[in-house]
């Protein structure tokens, strides 16, 4: 008979505990704790951040301060896949990375079928800030001509490649190889993005090639180069700044972003102070400018094709250009400016008024 009693209790107990699981974790088999949610596995000297309960009221989240505030002075190294998927209340996410000591790691769709975020704050672009410019350094060489990133690396990678209703669709090269592509889900809400270096970082290469959406991205911090294609065909974007740390703007960087049309503030502006010195190949080629001013940085290269039917009417060089390759102007109509003193390809300004 005790046994049988004590049968009985273990059967409860465990019916009991089981109930309780399902309670905390909801019908659909996501949290209702609100908040942050994190943990700190095994094995690991950080947290991670497994889910978020939507609170009453909330619409912005710094997620670092967040588990702070709730699990004390920690540090905060993984942000989990799925953590926000299918949130609903959150319009703004804010991402630091304040640990010496720890990488932080944005797994693949952390942030997948999120339904109202309109902006994002980032400490880098991708899965972590280990990003090269022009090439990824740590992949197999395959050559100049097979230069390429990986997926990593990309924008829409945080988001991840599981389709949903919420989200536009939009596939991303990483390559210049045909197949080296990925479909990523990015919040089709979503239309102001911050990248906030704590660390040396550079926009990676076709890091937010082929995104229509976004039309607003705040550079801050010490960001050295933007690379190859990063925002080429970014067809939505209209606001964008460079920091003064910026020293190149590698080749096709905002090729097609046709939206580009305004020079300074509210369109594209240099920060003050600019260190730039770079304008690769085709870098500016199919903008929509009518004017751009190099007098505040210290440019002394402009790269073939590199503002090539930008639309342009009037430029006003850095004192510093040293060189201006072929075809750099042409094909700008409108485009009356006086040449400046220095090595200019016989095709600069092909189809201009100052041919």
């Amino acid at each position: 008979m005790k046994k049988v009693v004590k049968l009985l209790i273990i059967s409860l107990l465990t019916v009991l505990a089981a109930l309780s699981l399902f309670a905390c974790a909801g019908a659909n088999g996501k949290t209702t704790e609100k908040g942050i949610i994190a943990k700190k596995l095994t094995g690991d000297n950080f947290y991670t951040v497994i889910g978020y309960g939507a609170e009453d009221g909330v619409e912005t989240l710094d997620i670092v301060s967040a588990v702070k505030a709730k699990y004390g002075d920690v540090v905060v190294g993984r942000i989990r896949t799925g953590a926000f998927d299918g949130n609903s209340t959150l319009t703004e996410i804010i991402v630091s990375d304040r640990a010496d000591d720890v990488d932080l790691t944005i797994d693949a769709g952390a942030f997948k079928n999120m339904r109202a975020l309109t902006k994002i704050t980032l400490p880098f672009v991708g899965a972590n800030a280990y990003s090269d410019a022009y090439f990824n350094e740590t992949a197999p060489a395959m050559g100049d001509e097979l230069k390429a990133t990986d997926k990593a690396r990309l924008f829409g990678y945080i988001f991840g490649e599981e389709e949903s209703d919420y989200s536009a669709q939009i596939t991303q090269s990483y390559g210049e190889k045909s197949d080296m592509t990925a479909t990523f889900y990015i919040p089709a809400t979503l239309r102001e993005v911050t990248v906030n270096a704590e660390s040396e970082i550079n926009i990676p290469m076709y890091a937010f090639c082929g995104i229509s959406g976004i039309t607003k991205v705040n550079l801050q911090g010490n960001i050295k180069a933007i690379g190859i294609a990063a925002y080429k065909n970014t067809v939505g974007l209209k606001t964008i700044n460079i920091p003064a740390s910026v020293k190149v703007i590698y080749d096709s960087a905002f090729e097609g972003a046709v939206s580009l049309k305004t020079f300074g503030d509210n369109g594209f502006k240099f920060d003050e102070n600019s260190a730039l010195i770079a304008i690769k190949e085709n870098a500016f080629k199919g903008t929509s400018f009518t004017d751009f001013d190099l007098s505040g940085t210290k440019v002394t290269e402009i790269g073939d094709y590199a503002f090539y039917g930008a639309s342009l009417t009037t430029f006003t060089f850095s004192d510093e250009i040293a060189t201006i390759g072929a075809y750099a102007f042409a094909n700008n109509a409108r485009l009356s400016v006086s040449k400046p003193a220095c090595e200019i390809a016989a095709t600069a300004f092909l189809g201009t008024l100052s041919e």
